[in-house]
């Protein structure tokens, strides 16, 4: 029997973020939805850590924008379904922040669950099995791993709802994190994250035996870092092989467009070819010319190979 769990959907779109919905239920909540943004620039970060403080103290009214009630992504039966499930595997929560995903070729959400203002899990929805399989097998290797140089959140439980499969995982930290901007931290965390995969990760028939496994989306909005330096890894979802260097390169890349950090003097040859026909691909399914994804790319062709 599916019971019915009570969600408190008075929110507010994020300015700035319209695809995020902010709960209005009190102001830890409120603040705590402002964590789902992942602003990469130092100012901007800065910027919202003070507008998170000053939600917690004085409440959401100081946020901008129109208040309405959001509607449930899934049909009301699977709705209630889901939220029953995830209820039964992390306890009570009373109300949720929305990220419904803005790339078309990507579809799906994910839900900050909290319960008082405190995070209690983190879910991801979408219509592809296979992504949310290996991102939860991958997550759960990785964490007991016990990783020296990151920290991934711990995998609580995965399923089926209609024509959508869904992953629960413990929270992050709900404050706003900040981007990791040390070159030499991207290099430690991506030898370590691979090195862990290589034991664990099967190799798919026909990939070539030098390649190594990768995040794949290793971006300063996905190597988050708290106020104490612990650096957290997050939306694991692309993780396979590819070949060596891949992640230092679409790193330093993102990271350089971002907010400035160095390029590499010179490029592998195979990785530098790896990264743009991902990027293309990219620009194929979701973007259009001129988009985050085609800087990249004019960035990476103006690269030395070597």
């Amino acid at each position: 029997m599916v019971m019915t769990v009570q969600i408190d959907a008075r929110s507010v779109r994020m300015p700035g973020a319209p695809h995020i919905w902010i709960p209005l239920s009190g102001r830890h909540a409120a603040a705590a939805g402002l964590s789902m943004h992942s602003p990469c620039a130092p100012v901007k970060v800065m910027a919202q850590r003070v507008w998170y403080a000053a939600v917690r103290l004085a409440g959401p009214r100081l946020i901008p924008g129109r208040r309405s009630t959001w509607s449930p992504p899934l049909p009301e039966d699977e709705w209630a379904a889901v939220l029953d499930a995830w209820r039964r595997t992390v306890g009570e929560f009373d109300s949720l922040a929305m990220y419904l995903r803005p790339q078309a070729a990507r579809g799906g959400f994910a839900a900050l669950l909290l319960d008082h203002g405190r995070g209690v899990g983190f879910a991801r929805v979408q219509t592809d099995e296979g992504r949310v399989m290996r991102e939860y097998s991958v997550m759960s290797q990785l964490h007991e791993a016990r990783p020296s140089s990151f920290r991934v959140a711990q995998p609580l439980a995965t399923g089926a709802i209609g024509s959508s499969w869904w992953m629960l995982t413990s929270s992050v930290p709900n404050y706003p994190l900040g981007a990791v901007r040390s070159a030499r931290t991207r290099e430690v965390v991506s030898s370590e994250l691979s090195q862990i995969l290589l034991d664990t990760l099967d190799r798919p028939a026909g990939v070539p035996r030098h390649w190594v496994p990768a995040h794949g989306d290793f971006s300063p909005w996905n190597l988050r870092t708290e106020l104490s330096g612990t650096v957290w890894v997050i939306d694991w979802e692309d993780v396979g092989f590819a070949p060596p260097g891949v992640d230092l390169l679409y790193g330093s890349l993102t990271a350089h467009t971002t907010f400035g950090a160095p390029l590499p003097s010179a490029i592998p040859d195979e990785a530098g070819e790896w990264v743009e026909r991902m990027l293309l691909d990219r620009i194929r399914r979701e973007g259009q010319p001129g988009d985050a994804n085609s800087v990249l790319v004019t960035a990476l062709r103006d690269l030395p190979r070597q």
